[in-house]
């Protein structure tokens, strides 16, 4: 299969999926950034790869020839969070909150850099999943081996790309998912922050009878297990150290009677019930979006109002939040700043919505053209990168979030985090400088200025390098 072919498949795969402050703190001054090369020799990663091909072909031959082999069946791989190994590390983590009905097939060449994986239970406990790939034993100590303790860019690892996919690539499936996904824009993107992997919490996954209740008359004991999910999320986030939360909830009154009819059965309960129903998700958003000195980027969405809209609406309830939205631009103009000709950019969703805009770079027209620093993601073996092809405002928060570290760690490294410190961050990340009277510059194109720690650390060139 030619590389053009093969991302053709990529994009059409998993590219269509989907859905301030005071300056109160002195920027200091950035570190020279260290090497990747300097923790992977190239002649020892030039050997891995090697061996890994070497593997590959041995699977392929065997399996091509006698398909009933014990080696060309899938077997359990456990995830182990024990296997959590990871340096530098920068000690402040990521949780993602998503759907995770299971780890994805990518997440193998990362398993060492993922903290925990957890999903919340009936009664509101958040515990850890039991999960293992069923993978063949080829392709898990194949990517299991570039799993090293500092990150091996995946651009790195390309010559292993088609080998995979022409051997495995049937496995793709395991790939599919909105929090897939997801882990695919931010994992590289943050090469020294630990993730945590949070199958997104619901109340009908966490009380399910009283969510079911058409009479009301369990609304107490339905916000009760909320509060307790809500004191959960703190826990966890105080036992991993996370500081930045990545969110697309989309919990409205139309997906409140959505997945009441849904899981549910008997008459359609009053709007009135239905509205308590959604208000009992907010013990839940104030932990994920209002705990001290943890900063969340939530997807935008257009919000007509906020009684239908309660956690998407911008409101000062959040301050910690920052609402995300995109446009697609192959030539910005904007500076370092956001200054520029922004009168010609379209954003979306509508501003009323949106903290910030940013771009991906990649135009929703197919053959999806883009621009040299467009939004990336990792391939569903992470031996590989490649544009994303839609854009949507799940997949710019992640952007929006690894811009946010950047402006952290680049500016603010020592400084420890902290709701003063959220608040000076952002204004960093939208000055006021684009306008009469100071308005906010809120478009931004950080890509097109390497202002994201895969770049700035030299894990990444700013670039898109084309296979």
């Amino acid at each position: 299969m030619s590389r053009s072919s093969l991302r053709a498949v990529l994009v059409s795969f998993f590219g269509l999926v989907g859905c301030g402050g005071e300056d109160f703190l002195l920027p200091q001054n950035e570190q020279p950034a260290e090497s990747a090369a300097e923790s992977v020799g190239v002649l020892s990663l030039q050997q891995k790869i090697t061996d890994a091909l070497g593997q590959i072909s041995r699977h392929k031959q065997i399996c091509t020839e006698n398909p009933s082999s014990s080696i060309c069946q899938s077997r359990p791989f456990l995830y182990n969070p024990n296997d959590f190994n990871m340096a530098p590390n920068a000690g402040e983590a990521i949780l993602i909150v998503d759907e995770f009905p299971k780890l994805p097939l990518r997440a193998i060449r990362y398993k060492n850099r993922i903290k925990e994986y957890l999903r919340a239970q009936a009664g509101g406990d958040i515990g850890a999943v039991l999960f293992s790939w069923n993978v063949p034993p080829a392709l898990s100590n194949t990517l299991k081996s570039f799993a090293e303790p500092d990150l091996i860019p995946a651009e790195s690892l390309r010559p292993l790309s088609a080998p995979l996919y022409e051997s495995f690539g049937y496995l793709n499936l395991d790939n599919f998912g909105h929090g897939s996904i997801v882990f695919s824009l931010l994992i590289e993107a943050n090469p020294r922050q630990p993730i945590v992997v949070l199958d997104r919490p619901t109340l009908h996954g966490i009380a399910p009878t009283e969510f079911c209740d058409a009479t009301g008359a369990s609304h107490e004991a339905l916000l009760d297990k909320s509060e307790h999910a809500a004191s959960e999320l703190v826990r966890i986030m105080n036992e991993h150290n996370v500081r930045f939360v990545n969110l697309s909830f989309g919990e409205t009154f139309e997906t409140i009677r959505g997945k009441w009819q849904s899981a549910c059965t008997g008459s359609l309960p009053s709007d009135e019930i239905l509205r308590e129903k959604l208000a009992a998700y907010a013990p839940i958003v104030e932990a994920l979006t209002g705990t001290p000195g943890v900063f969340a980027a939530q997807a935008a969405i257009n919000a007509s109002n906020p009684q239908d809209f309660p956690y998407d609406f911008p409101s000062q309830d959040y301050p910690n939040r920052m609402l995300a939205g995109y446009f697609t631009s192959l030539d910005s103009g904007l500076n370092e700043q956001g200054q520029g000709n922004s009168g010609s950019l379209v954003g979306w969703p509508q501003r009323q919505n949106v903290d910030i805009y940013l771009n991906s770079g990649v135009l929703p027209q197919r053959p999806f053209p883009y621009n040299e620093t467009p939004l990336l993601q990792v391939d569903g073996f992470g031996v590989d990168i490649y544009p994303v092809s839609a854009t949507t405002t799940s997949w710019i928060t992640p952007l929006a979030l690894s811009r946010f570290i950047h402006v952290r760690n680049a500016t603010f490294g020592t400084n420890e985090m902290s709701d003063l410190l959220i608040s000076a961050i952002r204004t960093n990340m939208v000055p006021k400088v684009c306008g009469q009277p100071a308005a906010t510059c809120v478009f931004q194109d950080p890509l097109l200025h390497g202002q994201i720690e895969a770049v700035r650390l030299n894990y990444r060139s700013r670039e898109f390098q084309e296979p």
